[in-house]
């Protein structure tokens, strides 16, 4: 299956959260940790979900320090 790999970068102390988050909506997004000391996270989304995950990191945007490093197709 063809996924899109968006990166992004958040505070360590907020990283468990946005994972939660990220996760609850189950089947929008894989998560994975890259650097944790650095607060790295890839996450691997279906082509359909694109735009759904990136109004989600958006709004989570306003809540913690929350930044898209890259998006990969």
């Amino acid at each position: 299956m063809d996924t899109i790999t968006i990166k992004i970068e958040v505070e360590k102390s907020e990283m468990a959260f946005v994972d939660k988050i990220i996760k609850a909506y189950e089947g929008l997004a894989m998560v994975t940790v890259v650097g944790g000391e650095r607060g790295l996270m890839k996450l691997e989304v279906p082509p359909s979900n694109k735009q759904e995950i990136l109004e989600i990191l958006d709004d989570l945007a306003n809540k913690v320090k929350l930044k898209i490093v890259e998006i990969e197709k």
